[in-house]
């Protein structure tokens, strides 16, 4: 979050009603995507963005500006941004009345999209540029159709320096979630499991419900380097999964 300017100093006075909310547009998926917008009518610091959906899906990008929070090639799974996570989708960037909000959402079946942003009124916006890497608040690994009793891998190379902080996997077939199982994951193209060969770990490990602090990655990674989630299948039908992590 943006801290160094002291025109970003949040309006605490009590007895003062300020706007706590930035709503957004809503509607259904046309050929499975949406675009939605927002705009503050005032200075306030974007809080969290939460975005809900009929359907699982991605998110294409999210951008203030034209500036996207998203530090990889690849979406993030709608996952990231559910009401009920438990992990938080933080912004913390500063916009003014000028400045548009973009959520790109791309859906596995026509669906119902509707998103918010919480906030809090501030003196005066920063400029995008003056807030630097406030940004780098997602990293998206995409989604992969998983064939039955086979395998498949996420994968996603970072676009400019940043830290993962926790990695979210959902399958978007919840009635099959607990017949995907993580096998590896490599970041910068070393694993980061320590186990025996054919082990695994269960996908609902890192669904949305899971505590933060349980599932803290705490790894740089540098513009080109790459993360890559190998994902194996009993299930007798292809499930779709997806994945992404907050990063910093």
């Amino acid at each position: 979050m943006y801290t160094a300017s002291t025109n970003c100093q949040i309006k605490s006075n009590p007895n003062q009603v300020n706007p706590k909310f930035v709503p957004a547009t809503f509607g259904a998926t046309d050929e499975g995507k949406i675009t939605l917008t927002a705009k503050s009518q005032e200075s306030v610091l974007i809080k969290f963005l939460y975005v809900n959906a009929s359907q699982a899906g991605v998110v294409d990008d999210v951008k203030i500006g034209n500036q996207s929070l998203n530090c990889s090639d690849s979406a993030i799974d709608l996952a990231l941004f559910k009401p009920s996570t438990q992990r938080k989708p933080f912004v913390g960037v500063a916009v003014d009345g000028n400045i548009q909000l973009t959520v790109d959402v791309s859906t596995d079946a026509a669906a119902d999209v509707s998103a918010g942003y919480t906030c809090e009124a501030i003196a005066d916006a920063p400029s995008m540029n003056e807030q630097g890497d406030a940004i780098d608040k997602f990293f998206g690994l995409g989604s992969v159709s998983v064939p039955a009793g086979g395998s498949a891998q996420l994968s996603a190379q970072c676009l400019r320096d940043c830290f993962i902080k926790s990695l979210v996997l959902s399958s978007h077939d919840a009635a099959n979630a607990s017949k995907i199982t993580v096998s590896d994951i490599t970041i910068k193209g070393r694993s980061i499991f320590s186990g025996q060969s054919g082990a695994g770990i269960g996908i609902d490990l890192f669904e949305t419900q899971t505590q933060d602090f349980t599932l803290m990655i705490n790894t740089a990674l540098a513009t080109n380097e790459r993360v890559v989630v190998t994902l194996a299948s009993s299930a007798a039908a292809a499930v779709t999964v997806g994945g992404g992590a907050y990063c910093e």
